[in-house]
């Protein structure tokens, strides 16, 4: 068999597998046959909250949960290496071989000296943002958690079986059509929603049983107010008999007030109607429904990221003024320079650009923080659509890419604090030595 023959082999081999895994399976087989299709979820920059009124914290949310479970990961590995064997297992191994090479770069990046005193703060940023970056590849991440009803703007769709209800049993919403992106819920259908699955009634219909024990008194009033007039009717009738013109005069009365109430139920009736109309046309729909998942990856949310970030900004300021002491300050207000600035005029510009560097040094804080909250919310963003788009082969891909993405996120947050650690860490030009000389 030549070169070109097996080419085409292999050519035809990933054709077949695209059309079957990508074609087939996804678009007929699973709504077909499972009745199940991927769904496209609420894509919701904040973190979603699971719980309101807790102690302490006011509110939990699911990102808040993830950051919960990488402490315990943490914590877990932390307790399985802690008594190391001398014979190293492969878990074991693996964590040596991580610790040997980050803590070899930390000593080429800032000295052996130095290395020791930051290693550890570092080393546990890497460990950290890892963990809480491939928290997203876990199944049932983002995808399992509490159903409730989608509000006014947000996309959902009914449970699979509408005729349950919320008494603790597991429910699932249902999507059985592929790329289906679900019902764009109104205020009406929230309201009709929370009415039917949760028994929560709005305001307004509380008032409904009144306003209907109102008409009921109002139809009693005119019952007796016809008995009146029937009664009224024949006394007329009986004065009649007096007096003819007494009984041209009642029969005027009485057939102005038939028509009066004629025209009154007439006009009762269609308000009727009308109110009819109007609540038919303002009942939602109560089947659209969304889940907020118990577990959202905590990198997602940018109180994590700018937590961490804020963190590596005070470390790095902590090791410069321990390294240098006052003169660490000269960096964003540069004295010596502007003492010095009768001799060397450009020792102004050199002041200036030490303000310009408090700017530098505060953007290091949005640069650590919004750096990893796009890169793995992005992630997290491909992760829903590709399965929604094609459900099988083609996502196993995109979570080996996730998770080479996790690790270089994770390495670049250690190597950029530990960078900014070193250039903290040394002096700031010609003018500190020369004070430091004298």
């Amino acid at each position: 068999m030549t070169a070109a023959q097996r080419g085409l082999m292999i050519f035809t081999g990933i054709i077949v597998a695209s059309v079957i895994f990508c074609g087939i399976i996804p678009f007929w087989f699973m709504p077909s046959v499972l009745e199940a299709a991927m769904a496209l979820p609420v894509i919701q920059l904040p973190g979603e909250v699971l719980f309101d009124n807790v102690p302490i914290l006011g509110t939990w949310t699911n990102t808040l949960t993830g950051v919960v479970i990488t402490d315990i990961l943490i914590l877990l590995i932390v307790l399985a290496v802690r008594n190391p064997k001398m014979i190293p297992g492969r878990f074991q191994s693996m964590i040596e071989l991580i610790k040997d090479y980050l803590y070899g770069m930390t000593k080429q990046v800032i000295g052996v000296a130095n290395a020791g005193k930051i290693f550890p703060l570092i080393a546990s940023i890497f460990l950290f943002v890892l963990i809480a970056n491939w928290l997203e590849l876990i199944p049932t991440v983002d995808s399992v958690g509490l159903a409730h009803c989608a509000q006014e703007g947000q996309k959902g769709y009914p449970i699979n079986g509408t005729d349950k209800q919320f008494d603790g049993d597991i429910v699932a919403l249902k999507v059985d059509e592929n790329l289906d992106a679900g019902t764009t819920a109104t205020e009406a259908d929230y309201h009709a929603c929370e009415k039917k699955w949760f028994g929560i009634v709005e305001a307004g219909e509380e008032g409904d049983t009144s306003d209907e024990a109102t008409v009921d008194n109002a139809e009693a009033h005119a019952d007796e107010a016809v008995t009146d007039d029937e009664a009224v009717t024949d006394d007329g009738d009986a004065a009649v008999e007096d007096s003819e013109a007494s009984v041209e005069d009642e029969d005027t009365e009485t057939d102005e007030a038939v028509i009066a109430a004629v025209t009154d139920e007439h006009d009762a009736e269609g308000g009727s109607a009308d109110a009819q109309h109007a609540e038919e046309e303002h009942a939602g729909n109560p089947d659209i429904l969304v889940v907020t998942p118990f577990v959202r990856a905590a990198a997602t949310d940018l109180n994590f990221t700018l937590a961490l970030a804020l963190i590596s900004f005070f470390a790095i300021q902590f090791y410069g003024i321990q390294a240098l002491g006052v003169a660490y300050f000269y960096k964003f207000f540069n004295m010596p320079a502007l003492g010095n600035a009768g001799k060397n005029p450009m020792g102004v510009m050199d002041f200036g650009v030490g303000i310009l560097e408090i700017i530098s040094e505060l953007s290091k804080i949005i640069s650590f923080a919004f750096r990893l909250l796009g890169n793995i919310f992005a992630g997290q963003v491909l992760l829903f659509v590709i399965p929604f788009l094609v459900a099988t082969l083609l996502p196993g891909a995109i979570y080996g890419l996730e998770m080479f993405v996790g690790i270089i996120q994770a390495f670049v947050f250690f190597m950029l604090t530990l960078v900014f650690s070193k250039l903290a860490m040394e002096g700031h030009g010609d003018d500190h030595d020369e004070e430091h000389a004298h």
